[in-house]
């Protein structure tokens, strides 16, 4: 697949420039704390190689307890908005209200 692919239909590997970065626990991250902030929604594609779904878990627990909100795409591939129905919609309704879904709500594969 070329770089230009269609979002969702990309490689499911990290990109030859990648190679080498460090990954998963190899890497100190800065401190991320948001206590006492309204509700933050993470997204994260449990098939998704360029971004893991484990970057996306640590995120919403690092943001603090009911402030980072973890919506989980049930999907291959890299790039599940605009892509799936349900996270579009979950997504658009927290940028238009504020109102974040249900913690764990998981929105199964739909990619178009």
């Amino acid at each position: 697949m070329s770089a230009t692919a269609r979002p969702g239909t990309g490689p499911r590997r990290p990109p030859d420039a990648w190679r080498g970065r460090p990954f998963d626990g190899e890497r100190v991250t800065p401190q991320v704390n948001a206590e006492g902030a309204d509700p933050i929604l993470v997204v994260g594609g449990t098939g998704d190689s360029i971004t893991p779904y484990t970057g996306a878990q640590h995120m919403a627990r690092a943001l603090g307890d009911g402030v980072g909100v973890l919506l989980t795409a049930g999907e291959e591939g890299h790039g599940t908005y605009p892509q799936n129905r349900c996270v579009v919609k979950a997504v658009d309704r927290y940028l238009r209200t504020g109102h974040s879904p249900a913690p764990g709500t998981v929105c199964r594969g739909e990619m178009s």
